[in-house]
């Protein structure tokens, strides 16, 4: 590729933005002209604070401060960017190279124009500026030796970049299936919380290794202070005797606590400095601090480490890329396609959709059974079915850190309001059962199945992931809260009672306001005022019909208050009779939501199969 073919690729690529641009309207282009000039008033802000802390950070400081600033920046830049890459899990070419095949260009000089778009990004604009002003405030403050930390800097962003479109283009290839792309999207979205949520998973397993162990008081000072102060009483010490030795006393106290802080520091500076050294992007701030003083040999080891990083990964993305337009997963790989192998007889047994679900109607247990295997299929039933747990482990994490003992008669309410949140967590996709079935909404319509067992059916099938999301909400209490056993059944007795209600509001949502989901993910087909207002309603109208399952646990505590005997199991016996209420009632009450669907069914199928049709 020459001179005029870079120009004439530039010039197409600056003008197929601006025609993006046009067809978003006046608008879209306002709205876009403000946030670039947010984001460049956020990335000169930020440079010169960042130039201000390199140059104001103390000589004489501790030589991990300048460690943890480096670090606090390239963590805050990594986050910042895996949000983006979440944004554009699959990488879009900006120019399609099979559309210049055929000209006289060469396939590498068309892959590095699009690399070289990719470089410009809103993390890139905010961030490495304010790394480049920080080396230099940097070098300002302690020498000429951190200008070597530009080019780490640059090595950096250059490694960072490379291995994003390596990372883009093998899932470019892996997305090729639809199904298997949304289940990608799905398990990458929930790895990246997960991760978020480390910390929290650790300590829900009780494991803190960064808080270190904390200093016991030194109870020998104190009795010495004491053992003085009865020589001042009893005329054995004078009070100027007494002054000397407590001040010797509070001098030794202080620098043992001094030292222990020392040693504190350096143990948290040893962590900080070994990890790193382990992940890559830690080169950076190592680098840049070995910079500060005065040894230039990490960060030449850190640039050249970055840009090996950086080239390999480049040159893996463009084998990738030849690889996909050529028909080969790989351009080098040459190997012959593998032969099929011929079919095996399916074998016998019985599928899921054929289970018998005892005591439940025949047509019930065929929508809940074929219900709960597509909810295993679906990647976007499997993240918000999958919410539950990540609830579980954030406030698990929450639970096992703050040391708090509740009194025992709220731990049973504890344990409930894990139980509805969630199950509200859970509300987008409850809430909304058909927008989820799309055009397979119709199989209902056409289908001589009473609408009571569709609805029966459909509460059934979310049912072992919402109940079971609960039940384990409840064992974490129970485990970090002890309680009662009677107020542990009276609180087991509540939670079927709590999903039965949740189910029949749940129901009424679904028909009242259903909303067309596009496949695979999250974000509703069309948008409209009305449903998304019942939803948020929904949302503040459970706490509130929560409240009056909440009257066995009240019942007793009154009954205690008022002077009745404690440790009768009055809750467990009011919650059994409430969960034989709510159960009557949910079977009365789901009999009227069918026939409501029935009326409403035409309108449902016209909802949710817009967008398609």
């Amino acid at each position: 590729m020459n001179g005029q073919h870079f120009k004439a690729f530039v010039w197409l690529r600056w003008r197929l933005r601006v025609n993006q641009l046009k067809k978003g309207g006046v608008a879209n282009v306002v709205v876009l002209a403000l946030l670039a000039a947010v984001v460049v008033v956020a990335a000169v802000g930020l440079s010169v604070g960042c130039f201000l802390a390199g140059l104001l950070i103390p000589v004489d400081a501790p030589p991990g401060v300048r460690l943890y600033v480096w670090d606090g920046l390239v963590v805050a830049y990594l986050f910042v960017w895996m949000i983006g890459l979440l944004n554009d899990l699959q990488r879009s070419e900006s120019l399609s190279l099979e559309k210049f095949l055929h000209l006289p260009v060469s396939p590498a000089g068309v892959f590095l124009v699009n690399y070289l778009s990719s470089l410009v990004s809103i993390t890139g604009v905010l961030f490495v500026p304010a790394m480049f002003a920080l080396a230099l405030g940097q070098t300002a403050a302690r020498g000429w030796a951190s200008l070597l930390v530009l080019p780490v800097v640059a090595a950096f962003y250059f490694a960072v970049t490379a291995v994003t479109y390596q990372f883009q283009g093998w899932l470019a290839g892996l997305m090729s299936n639809p199904r298997r792309r949304r289940t990608i999207v799905v398990f990458i979205t929930l790895g990246f919380i997960l991760v978020a949520q480390l910390p929290n998973v650790l300590n829900l397993a009780f494991i803190r290794p960064w808080e270190g162990q904390v200093p016991s008081p030194d109870a020998g000072s104190a009795a010495r202070q004491a053992e003085l102060s009865e020589a001042v009483s009893k005329g054995r010490l004078t009070p100027e005797e007494y002054l000397r030795r407590s001040e010797e006393i509070q001098k030794e106290e202080h620098d043992r606590k001094a030292g222990e802080d020392r040693r504190k520091l350096e143990r948290i500076e040893g962590t900080a400095r070994l990890v790193n050294l382990a992940v890559p992007p830690g080169w950076l701030p190592l680098g840049a601090a070995a910079a500060a003083d005065g040894s230039v040999g990490p960060a030449l080891l850190a640039s050249l480490g970055f840009t090996a990083v950086g080239s390999f990964s480049l040159w893996r993305a463009y084998r990738t890329t030849i690889g996909l337009y050529t028909g080969r997963g790989d351009a080098g790989d040459r190997r012959p396609a593998a032969r099929a192998s011929p079919a095996r007889p399916d074998r016998v047994g019985v599928r899921m959709t054929e289970w018998v679900l005892p005591r439940v109607p025949e047509p019930a247990a065929a929508v809940a059974l074929a219900g709960f295997q597509s909810l295993l299929r679906a990647p976007e039933a499997k993240m918000a079915l999958l919410t539950p747990l990540i609830f579980f482990m954030v406030f698990g994490g929450v639970f096992a850190t703050v040391p708090v003992s509740p009194p025992a008669s709220v731990r049973p309410l504890i344990a409930l309001g894990a139980v509805a949140m969630v199950m509200l967590t859970g509300a987008q996709l409850t809430g909304n059962q058909f927008g989820y079935d799309r055009s397979g909404f119709r199989a209902f319509v056409l289908s001589p199945v009473p609408r009571r067992d569709i609805l029966l059916g459909k509460n059934l099938a979310v049912a072992p992931f919402t109940l079971g999301g609960g039940l384990a909400m409840v064992v974490l209490v129970a485990c970090v809260y002890p309680m009662r056993f009677d107020h542990l059944l009276a609180v087991l007795a509540l939670v079927p009672a709590l999903y039965l209600t949740f189910s029949l509001l749940a129901n009424v949502l679904s028909i009242a306001a259903p909303i067309p989901m596009a496949a695979g993910s999250f974000k509703p087909a069309t948008i409209k005022f009305v449903p998304v207002l019942l939803q948020m309603l929904f949302i503040f109208a459970f706490p509130v019909v929560l409240l009056p399952l909440l009257a066995p646990l009240g019942a007793e505590v009154l009954l205690v208050e008022f002077g009745g005997p404690g440790g009768v199991p009055v809750a467990l016996v009011l919650s059994l009779a409430l969960l034989a209420v709510v159960v009557w009632g949910y079977r009365r009450v789901l009999a009227l939501e069918g026939d409501w669907l029935a009326s409403r069914e035409q309108r449902i199928l016209e909802a949710v199969t817009a967008k398609e049709e």
